[in-house]
C-alpha cells in the first residue's frame, strides 16, 4: 500500500436534508449534518483482526420538524408539533468483507436551545417564505439514545449488489426497529470501503452508482412527536403511527478523494392526522 493511501484515513461529509427540493414544506423539513469518520489502527470497542477494519464516526446534526399550517397560531390545526433535535452521535464500527455492525450513542436537546424554530424562520424571513410561528414547540429536554445497527450485503456481479440493514434504537428520545433492503448498480467498490456505506476507501477508487431502497421502521415512541415518555408535556403533542413505509432512489459520484450523493426520499403518514412526506438529501464529502 502506497504511503498516500496509509495516511488517508479520515473522512469529513457536509449532507443536507431538505424538503424544498422536491418543493414541499412540512413535517421533517430540513436537516443538516457534519461527519468526521475515522480508520482505527487498534482495538477499541471492538477488536481489531486481520478480517476486519474498525471506523469511528462523529456527527454533529440538527433537525427541524414541522406541521402543515405554518400560519396558525392555535395547535388545532396541527398535524404534528413543532420540534427541533440538536445532537452529537458518537459510533463505532466494525467492517467486515461483506457485513458490519456498528454501536452508537446519541445525545442532545430539544426546545428552544436545539435553535431549530431560530435558524428555519431566519431562512424563511430572508428567503421572503410564509414563517412559521413554531407556537408550543416540544419542551425543552436533554435526551439520549443507544443504537445498534447491522449491514449484510451480497454481490450479484462486479456492477450489482443487494444490502441488508437492520438498526434498533433504545432511548428517551425515541424506541423503533428498522428493516431496509436496497439495490445498487453501476461501477461499485468492493462491501468495506463503498462510498454507499460511508467506509473509508484509502485507495481512491472512483465509483458511480444507482440506489433503490425500501424499508420499513416500527416506531413505539417519538419524543418528537408524542413528548416524553410519561406523557406529561405541557405543551401541544399527538399520536404517531406504528409502522412507517420507507423509499429511496438516488445516486452516488465518487471520483479519487471526493464523493457526491443525491437522494429523493419518501415516508408514509408519522402521525394520523398527516400524510405521507417526500425530501430531498445532497451530501458532499472527502477523504484526508
Amino acid at each position: 500500500m502506497s504511503i498516500n493511501a496509509q495516511s488517508n484515513n479520515e473522512h469529513l461529509e457536509l449532507k443536507i436534508d431538505n424538503d424544498k427540493l422536491v418543493l414541499v414544506d412540512k413535517y421533517y423539513t430540513s436537516g443538516l449534518f457534519l461527519t468526521y469518520r475515522k480508520d482505527l489502527e487498534d482495538s477499541f470497542v471492538f477488536k481489531k483482526e486481520n478480517d476486519n477494519k474498525l471506523q469511528l464516526n462523529i456527527t454533529l446534526g440538527n433537525e427541524t420538524y414541522t406541521p402543515t399550517n405554518l400560519r396558525s397560531t392555535d395547535s388545532r390545526d396541527f398535524d404534528r408539533p413543532y420540534a427541533g433535535w440538536f445532537f452529537i452521535k458518537t459510533e463505532i464500527g466494525k467492517i467486515k468483507t461483506n457485513s458490519a455492525f456498528f454501536i452508537a450513542v446519541e445525545t442532545g436537546i430539544t426546545g428552544e436551545e436545539a435553535l431549530s424554530g431560530k435558524i428555519q424562520t431566519w431562512a424563511h424571513e430572508f428567503f421572503n417564505i410564509d414563517v412559521p410561528t413554531w407556537t408550543e414547540e416540544i419542551e425543552s429536554k436533554f435526551l439520549v439514545n443507544l443504537k445498534a445497527k447491522y449491514i449484510w450485503n451480497a454481490f450479484f456481479n462486479k456492477n450489482q449488489a443487494f444490502k441488508y440493514v437492520i438498526e434498533p434504537s433504545l432511548g428517551t428520545k425515541d424506541i423503533y426497529i428498522s428493516n431496509s433492503i436496497e439495490y445498487a448498480f453501476g461501477k461499485l467498490n468492493t462491501f468495506n470501503t463503498s462510498s454507499r456505506n460511508n467506509f473509508i476507501d484509502r485507495t481512491n477508487t472512483n465509483e458511480l452508482f444507482g440506489l433503490i431502497s425500501i424499508g420499513h421502521k416500527y416506531v413505539l415512541h417519538n419524543t418528537l412527536i408524542q413528548g416524553s415518555l410519561d406523557y406529561n408535556d405541557e405543551t401541544f403533542t399527538t399520536n404517531n403511527v406504528p409502522h412507517i413505509f420507507e423509499f429511496k432512489i438516488g445516486g452516488s459520484l465518487k471520483f479519487k478523494r471526493n464523493t457526491l450523493k443525491l437522494i429523493y426520499n419518501f415516508n408514509t403518514k408519522e402521525t394520523p392526522l398527516s400524510s405521507s412526506h417526500s425530501f430531498g438529501t445532497l451530501s458532499f464529502s472527502r477523504n484526508f
